[in-house]
């Protein structure tokens, strides 16, 4: 049995999240096609006879503008630091620039086993696939102050390219000999913070592209019993206005929300789940230290 921690790591919307989710075969992070969906380092563990993965899923990397941003880079540092093997995703459906190759290049530094992963190759032809893959190769050779590239996998997480050979390479490079977590372990985040995504998630595939970024959840109360599950959660947001959207009209959206969510977390747990819904507005909550704390975001 070997063993180690893997970090991942990009850009916004390059799918990080969800290569984590496909390589360990079960949804650990939220997925939208929002920005800046993931905002906590998040642990997926995959155990299997032979070894243990534990992934650290990280935000995209930004330059921050709110506190809220900064606590987001402290995270995302945190997943490539003090971890055995590092994936940088790239979105093979966008155009790779020369700061995409110098970060890649301030990784290597590290001297941490680095692999690059060209993402959604379901989306990009084969036409803008080999000139990054053709960008990349001069990284595969150790330079002066830098390690090299492991491996650079073309890879899809719609239809499963190349998973299974990322996965074996990833193995193949685990080194500790003990099982840092029990077998069945999914993730080392507790089911109330599981809920509070689920939420989340579920409010930022329904709401207007305005808003997500200024939502938070906390959940006031988590009861969970031998068949049933009671949460009480509010949607935090910055504007009256954005309040009146959320809840919608007659209460229609939060209705909406509701049942998403309900349904979500009833399939993460398998458990009868009654779920009440709030709306609060706390302005410019991400600039707030107090507010972040409530939310969760005091790292």
């Amino acid at each position: 049995m070997k063993s180690g921690f893997i970090g991942i790591i990009g850009k916004p919307n390059v799918g990080k999240s969800s290569l984590m989710n496909r390589l360990i075969g079960e949804k650990i992070s939220i997925v939208t096609p929002k920005p800046q969906t993931t905002r906590d380092a998040v642990r997926g563990i995959l155990t299997t006879d032979e070894y243990q993965m534990i992934f650290v899923d990280t935000p995209g990397i930004l330059t921050p503008k709110t506190e809220l941003g900064k606590y987001m880079s402290k995270e995302t540092d945190y997943g490539s630091k003090d971890v055995d093997v590092l994936v940088i995703v790239i979105d093979g459906s966008r155009r790779f620039t020369d700061s995409d190759y110098a970060f890649i290049e301030r990784k290597l530094a590290l001297k941490i086993p680095t692999f690059v992963v060209v993402n959604k190759t379901d989306e990009a032809k084969y036409e803008r696939i080999y000139p990054i893959l053709s960008k990349l190769s001069p990284l595969m050779t150790e330079a002066d102050g830098r390690g090299a590239v492991s491996e650079i996998v073309p890879t899809s997480c719609v239809d499963g390219t190349n998973i299974d050979k990322l996965r074996d390479l990833l193995a193949s490079r685990l080194t500790d000999d003990i099982m840092y977590y029990p077998d069945g372990d999914l993730t080392d985040r507790s089911l109330r913070f599981v809920t509070g995504e689920i939420v989340r998630e579920k409010s930022l595939l329904l709401l207007q592209d305005e808003i997500p970024h200024g939502i938070g959840i906390v959940v006031n109360k988590f009861e969970e019993k031998k068949e049933t599950v009671y949460v009480e959660a509010d949607i935090v947001c910055e504007k009256d206005g954005h309040k009146q959207i959320i809840i919608g009209e007659g209460g229609k959206m939060i209705k909406r929300i509701g049942e998403s969510s309900r349904r979500g977390i009833e399939e993460r747990m398998g458990k009868r789940v009654f779920l009440q819904l709030f709306v609060k507005v706390r302005p410019d909550w991400r600039n707030k230290h107090n507010y972040l704390s409530d939310l969760g975001y005091n790292g």
